[in-house]
């Protein structure tokens, strides 16, 4: 497979790792009054940031794919986007207040991990983003 046309579909598995695990907390807690929204709400931008650039950064990559706008301008595009949404997500998961996080239910242990985990699916993004920058540059 050509790089140039694995880097985008990379771009948009680490989009959509990355939204799958900004909503597994929704899904997966059923207690109410946990304090999801105030764990969401930290932050610059809060998560609301990091699911509206990795949305549309999942836009982004599938225009690459799809030869809808011209390579070199959606490779650009990708590669600011995604470290943006990179540095979004770090400043999000660095400001989250660590005894909101022990606050949750003990059967939502696993949320003291999660902000890493989010980290860790955004780090794809950029990859794929410069993966596919040198695959239409060289």
């Amino acid at each position: 497979m050509d790089m140039q046309d694995a880097a985008p579909v990379a771009g948009i598995g680490g989009c959509l790792a990355t939204l799958l695990a900004l909503a597994a907390p929704y899904v997966l807690i059923s207690e109410p009054g946990t304090g999801l929204t105030v764990y969401y709400a930290s932050g610059p931008l809060g998560a609301a940031g990091i699911g509206f650039l990795a949305a549309l950064l999942v836009v982004v990559f599938l225009s690459g794919k799809q030869g809808r706008t011209a390579p070199d301008t959606v490779a650009g595009i990708a590669v600011v986007a995604s470290f943006g949404l990179f540095v979004l997500t770090l400043l999000w998961a660095l400001s989250v207040d660590p005894t909101n996080v022990l606050s949750f239910p003990a059967s939502a242990r696993w949320m003291t991990g999660h902000r890493w985990i989010l980290l860790a699916c955004s780090a794809l993004v950029p990859v794929a983003g410069a993966a596919y920058v040198w695959a239409v540059l060289r």
